[in-house]
């Protein structure tokens, strides 16, 4: 099991070029959410870069910085200069010049403001990086699976503890269930003693009474069910795959199921029970937003 969050960061080099790529992930409810952020320049990577890192990571919201430095000869043939347009800008500019009368003074700063006399050549500092950017990649995604891994481990055995912890308040509820009903039927014969009427134990009246409680407040539908996805949750925790999304489904359907039972029952220690149950499952929650 791994964690949607965590760091990795990685160097490449080679003939001068270096590239250094940062990965940062958070946890997100979408698939997966990259963001690229580089110089402009290199826009063509992009694509491959958010592919690569689509095949390593499944879920989470992550940032992937890059940085690169060309040797002075690499950077001098990563641009191109437009000659044929930059004269024919000279030729017009001094062509105004005359027909105005000004001072034609021209130095090459003001010409290299010209849009389209200085731009990338056709080859660009992307191609000649690619290969050290995946390089790079590859080992920031190798530091991030590792920290996301022992991440996950954390989150395993803190989901594990607090699993054990619901389970043995669903048996908790389980086992005071029955009592609940002998309650409710000492209560009614309480309040029919208070009314000066005194029943048997074995009194038709009674006995239908407490069976049309004990159909109203029956939980053992839901005590099993609470059972069952315990059980499924810790199986999941052991899986060697992302089972972040099936885990939220299981946490739902236990705090629906613990709703429930604090809806039909009216015994005290029940429903402080179900209060930690529900209490609890919001913990679990929390930590399970953050399991890829």
């Amino acid at each position: 099991m791994n964690s949607m969050t965590g760091f990795g960061r990685g160097l490449a080099e080679h003939d001068g070029m270096a590239v250094v790529v940062e990965v940062a992930a958070v946890n997100s409810r979408k698939q997966t959410d990259i963001r690229v952020v580089m110089p402009r320049e290199l826009s063509a990577l992009e694509p491959m870069l958010k592919q690569r890192v689509q095949e390593r990571v499944s879920r989470g919201t992550l940032s992937v910085t890059l940085q690169y430095s060309l040797a002075p000869e690499q950077r001098a043939d990563s641009f191109a200069i437009d000659v044929a347009f930059a004269t024919a800008v000279v030729r017009r500019l001094r062509e105004v010049a005359a027909a105005t009368g000004l001072e034609p003074r021209l130095s090459l700063s003001d010409l290299l403001q010209v849009p389209g006399i200085l731009s990338p050549s056709a080859t660009g500092p992307a191609e000649a990086i690619r290969d050290l950017a995946m390089e790079a990649l590859d080992d920031a995604l190798d530091g991030l699976r590792s920290m996301q891994r022992a991440e996950g481990e954390k989150l395993c055995h803190d989901l594990t503890n607090r699993m054990v912890t619901i389970r043995d308040r669903v048996e908790t509820v389980a086992l005071r269930a029955d009592e609940a009903l002998v309650q409710h039927r000492d209560r009614l014969r309480q309040r029919i003693a208070l009314l000066g009427v005194n029943l048997p134990l074995d009194d038709e009246r009674l006995a239908r009474e407490v069976a049309f409680y004990a159909e109203k407040a029956d939980i053992t539908e839901e005590v099993v069910r609470l059972r069952s996805h315990t059980d499924r949750f810790g199986d999941l925790l052991e899986e060697d795959r992302d089972v972040g999304r099936e885990l939220e489904f299981l946490c739902q359907e236990m705090s629906r199921e613990a709703s429930t039972v604090a809806a039909k029952t009216t015994e005290t220690v029940i429903a402080e029970v179900v209060v930690g149950i529900k209490a609890e499952l919001a913990r679990v929650r929390e930590q399970v937003l953050n399991v890829e």
